[in-house]
């Protein structure tokens, strides 16, 4: 037999291997059977297929190390054993009787691949197997029951690290969420004495101011104080829907009162921007079994951000209705700017504010919409859109009919 420089398999691993390591390539099913030489004669391939019957074929490899074919069993085995097979052949060299084209796959080839390889080049190496190769040099054997075990591995090994994933994922959310929790309650308290300290002075309840420009100094400061609130809750409801541990509250809400009292909570900020809110609200519209603040958080942000993409003398009009299949839509319209599709799907993420020239001079973070879509989907609906870039946006709370005119 000719010379030939094995390469033994890598060592055993004494940790898990991971999803890209080698142990889950072609290179980790080579099984190091010793090749046999061109030159060879069958008696040689036949004592050694007698002697270990578990071999469906024997590999041929010339001296540099390449693969020159592989020799099948049965080509010398017809009935697959037995001690009188063979016959003339065991006089012919190995190169007569072995296939000059076996199935030579790369090392680094992944599991997957190999599988649709075996299936579309040469379906015959399910049964004899295949030869793995480095850059055409013979590294061992491969067979469809290794492939299949270390398949049966890579896929648990991927459920394992998708599961610790998941846990790391939910304890960076817990962490985030107590941590956006604790500093929420450190902030709110200066805030909420900064916020009385400044309508006070707004309101003069201790006297008149010698200069009235600081009285609308102080009615600044209060508006920012109830905006940086506005954000702290935004941030922190968000955040506990992430962690799903936003709970509703769930009672009878008359829906045509909170309606109209948060389209008058915003009637007085949108005049400053030069627009107006109408509301379209039926006086008859049935009652709602849902979480009444967190309606009246849904409504604010959706006519905040009405409000927001709407030019000087545009209208933002709050409708509601009950639908054919007994649904409740409480609809937004606005005659602003309008989105395409693509703003559309980044306004609907946190913190992805559509850029354009109107809203950059309105404050926001880009968190109500997003937290709106929780907050309807935590009570069972839906957030509904309908925009066209130039001509409006309709953005309609969609709650289903199981909620509707219950207790």
């Amino acid at each position: 037999m000719t010379p030939f420089d094995f390469r033994s398999p890598a060592p055993a691993m004494t940790a898990e291997p991971h999803m890209d390591e080698p142990a889950f390539t072609a290179a980790g099913l080579a099984v190091p059977v010793p090749p046999l030489a061109p030159a060879q004669d069958c008696a040689a391939a036949l004592a050694r297929f007698l002697r270990q019957p578990e071999l469906a074929a024997l590999p041929v490899v010339d001296g540099d190390g390449r693969v020159a074919g592989l020799l099948e069993r049965g080509r010398l085995l017809p009935d697959g054993g037995g001690e009188g097979g063979g016959g003339p052949a065991r006089e012919m060299p190995v190169s007569n009787l072995m296939d000059p084209n076996p199935l030579l796959i790369e090392g680094a080839t992944p599991l997957a691949e190999i599988g649709r390889r075996l299936a579309r080049l040469k379906p015959a190496a399910l049964a004899t197997g295949f030869l793995v190769v480095a850059e055409g040099r013979y590294l061992g054997v491969g067979t469809v029951t290794g492939l299949m075990a270390r398949s049966a591995e890579q896929t648990e090994l991927r459920a394992r690290e998708l599961e610790e994933a998941r846990r790391q994922a939910e304890r960076a959310i817990r962490a985030k969420t107590s941590f956006l929790a604790n500093m929420s309650h450190e902030i709110r308290t200066p805030l909420t004495a900064m916020m009385g300290f400044a309508e006070l002075l707004e309101q003069e309840v201790l006297g008149p101011h010698t200069i009235p420009l600081y009285r609308e100094y102080a009615r600044d400061i209060a508006e920012s104080g109830r905006h940086l609130m506005e954000l702290i809750n935004d941030l922190l409801d968000l955040s506990k829907a992430d962690a799903d541990r936003l709970e509703l509250v769930d009672g009878t809400v008359d829906v045509v009162r909170v309606a109209i009292g948060t389209a008058r909570l915003l009637a007085e900020r949108a005049s400053r921007h030069g627009v107006s809110i109408a509301t379209a609200v039926p006086m008859d519209l049935p009652p709602l079994r849902a979480d009444e603040r967190k309606l009246r958080q849904m409504l604010l942000n959706l006519l905040s951000n009405a409000v927001k993409f709407t030019p000087t003398e545009g209208i933002v009009t709050l409708r509601g209705r009950v639908a054919a299949d007994g649904a409740l839509w409480l609809s937004v319209y606005d005659t602003g700017i309008g989105m395409t599709g693509e703003e559309l799907a980044k306004a609907l993420e946190p913190w992805g504010q559509v850029d354009s020239a109107l809203a950059r001079v309105q404050v926001g973070t880009g968190l109500g919409l997003p937290l709106t879509k929780r907050l309807i989907e935590l009570h069972g609906g839906r957030l509904d859109v309908v925009s066209r870039r130039d001509e409006g946006t309709t953005i309609s709370l969609v709650f289903p009919p199981s909620r509707v005119g219950r207790g």
